[in-house]
């Protein structure tokens, strides 16, 4: 594993903690070059640290078994995965793209009814592991996005947090590449000599439409990383550490103002 990556790894996961009383972690893997990374990184870690919890790769597969080519694609990831950590990708067969693409939804709202499904499955999957942490591939310029966008489309000052108690505090979703920077990710898989077996997410938002707020904020934080220096981890720094005492909410009085009213 490349040093950097790993540290930076470490040290997201010893920042926020996120091994603390873990009975077991369910990875989301999604055929990506993000996840793929995330379990490998999980994978050598439990080896190398010798953990006593166990780890579950998960694929969620949106065909339900019925697309030749991408349960093709399923096992070589599955057993690329196999060959280099030794643990065994499930795969959870959902009919989420005959469902979402027929005409009965809204477009717009596929992204999350998809991310909605998929995310139910492995809650339940996890729940008969009896795995209280979920871990997902996401890194810090999936939080900055997600940042921007709230701040941009939403009017909040919020973002993708780490590390998230769900069900009153039973299981937590965990982001141990919170530290890692995308450009990181592709230069591991670029110059790996095995080629590792990753593919597109296959979802019925792709199919009928592209996030087009997501790529203009993406677009921006590429443009000002060329134009600012440590741009990203600045803007990562900012919204971890928040001076409430100078935001614009000292004078706000919610029994006299409704949600997204202007003042």
């Amino acid at each position: 594993m490349e040093p950097h990556l790993y540290a930076l790894f470490k040290k997201a996961v010893e920042h926020y903690g996120m091994f603390e009383h873990t009975t077991g972690i369910v990875i989301g893997v999604s055929g990506g070059m993000d996840s793929l990374v995330l379990t490998l990184l999980l994978g050598w870690d439990n080896r190398r640290q010798h953990r006593d919890f166990p780890l579950y790769p998960v694929f969620v597969d949106n065909f339900n078994g019925t697309n030749e080519a991408h349960n093709h694609r399923i096992a070589r990831l599955g057993e690329y995965i196999y060959r280099h950590t030794g643990l065994v990708l499930e795969t959870i067969r959902v009919n989420s793209i005959t469902e979402l693409t027929s005409g009965k939804y809204k477009p717009r709202n596929t992204c999350y009814l998809c991310s909605q499904k998929r995310r139910t499955e492995i809650f339940h999957y996890a729940a008969s592991k009896k795995a209280n942490k979920i871990a997902l591939g996401h890194h810090m310029d999936d939080i900055l996005e997600t940042s921007l966008m709230n701040l941009f489309f939403k009017r909040e000052l919020s973002s993708m947090v780490p590390r998230l108690k769900i069900f009153e505090g039973e299981m937590e979703i965990i982001r141990p590449l919170a530290y890692i920077e995308k450009s990181m990710i592709e230069e591991f898989i670029y110059t790996r000599e095995d080629e590792p077996p990753i593919f597109s997410e296959v979802c019925p938002n792709a199919i009928l439409r592209r996030d087009h707020r997501r790529l203009q904020v993406r677009k921006l934080i590429q443009t000002l990383s060329e134009e600012i220096p440590f741009f990203r981890r600045n803007l990562f720094e900012a919204f971890r550490n928040p001076d409430t005492e100078y935001l614009l909410n000292y004078l706000y009085n919610p029994t006299t103002s409704g949600r997204f009213k202007r003042p």
